[in-house]
């Protein structure tokens, strides 16, 4: 049961690492298909490489949730980051959605769009969703708090193997290759040499979307891995979910797929130490909270997958996107805190306009 909910995409992309390109992305997730989509739309040559399948990692083993801001609600964020600042976040994730489901062309992606839950947890987070109601609206957005729930009717959901499928395959010929593990780089005012362990590329950027995997090749980078947990289970007759749902500050989530499928993740709050891993698999401990929360639901369904993934957190809880101080050349897209389905497309936009 440790293998995700989500089936890989269909097409498989053997290869090996081109000898050079122009710009080569590290990294087949929704960073990597989002910036190379991006990159081939400017007319720049670039190549994905990606050591195992696309979204092997993180982008094939997350809920599908399709979120407009960051983990936390509006009234903390602008306590945290100012309200100018959060309204602009707000308004990049909710562009995010909009393109990235453009970019899939009309492709099948599993893509709903009836808006989400916000649950609160106690009194104090009550107060902050009613408080964020009010800004939201003020701000330019929809939202609306019921006393027990903020309802953002702009979110969505999505497939997301599927949707990182679609994307990739609009790319050119050749310009994804799999199966390609890069072991290490060298960046100059010529250029970058990559290497993987029998071959060697040199391009004129190197571009990593390798998220909660960054400080493997980038320890100077602060991402902290963190597991997130998962379970699935059968499909059920009743509607236990009506709307996929966060609670808790975003530590806890759950939606019912069109099909009956419930989904159940995080927990990670009852253990934050123990979660602050690279390792991907599920913890009995963790597990058994799913367990309940998802009886608690009443979903009667045997659970069919368990499963974790990898996410990378960040210092400032927001996306890192930029150039790689003190090295020419080679730029980062990733930290997305738990929420690359609702920033990847747009931060790998932001980055490509750098270029």
């Amino acid at each position: 049961m440790g293998a995700p909910y989500w089936k890989p995409p269909g097409e498989r992309y053997p290869g090996r690492l081109p000898e050079a390109a122009d710009v080569l992305v590290i990294g087949g997730g929704i960073t990597g298909v989002s910036l190379l989509h991006h990159l081939t739309a400017r007319g720049m040559s670039a190549v994905l490489v990606e050591r195992g399948h696309l979204a092997s990692g993180a982008s094939g083993r997350n809920a599908g949730f399709l979120l407009a801001g960051v983990a936390e609600n509006y009234a903390a964020a602008v306590r945290t980051y100012g309200r100018s600042k959060t309204r602009d976040v707000w308004a990049l994730t909710v562009e995010n959605h909009d393109r990235q489901i453009e970019a899939a062309a009309g492709q099948e992606v599993g893509h709903r769009r009836r808006g989400t839950l916000i649950l609160a947890s106690g009194p104090e987070e009550a107060r902050d969703l009613e408080a964020s109601a009010e800004l939201l609206r003020e701000d330019g957005f929809e939202a609306r708090w019921d006393g027990r729930a903020l309802f953002n009717p702009k979110d969505g959901e999505v497939t997301p193997t599927l949707l990182v499928g679609a994307i990739a395959r609009r790319a050119p010929a050749g310009a994804i290759r799999e199966g390609v593990e890069v072991v290490g780089f060298e960046a100059s005012s010529d250029g970058v040499v990559v290497r993987s362990a029998d071959a060697e590329c040199r391009c004129g950027a190197a571009i990593l979307a390798t998220n909660a995997y960054t400080p493997l090749l980038l320890p100077e980078i602060a991402i902290q891995p963190t597991r997130a947990q998962m379970l699935a289970t059968a499909p059920v007759r009743e509607r236990v979910a009506p709307l996929p749902t966060y609670s808790h500050h975003g530590y806890r989530y759950w939606r019912q797929l069109a099909s009956g499928e419930v989904l159940m993740g995080g927990w990670r709050d009852t253990s934050l130490e123990t979660e602050k891993t690279s390792a991907a698999e599920p913890t009995p401990e963790i597990q058994a909270r799913l367990d309940e929360a998802v009886r608690g639901l009443g979903a009667s369904g045997e659970v069919t997958h368990r499963w974790a993934g990898t996410m990378g957190f960040t210092e400032s809880g927001l996306p890192i996107v930029g150039p790689v101080g003190g090295m020419r050349n080679v730029y980062v897209c990733a930290g997305f805190n738990g929420h690359g389905m609702g920033f990847a497309f747009m931060s790998a936009k932001q980055l490509v306009d750098l270029l």
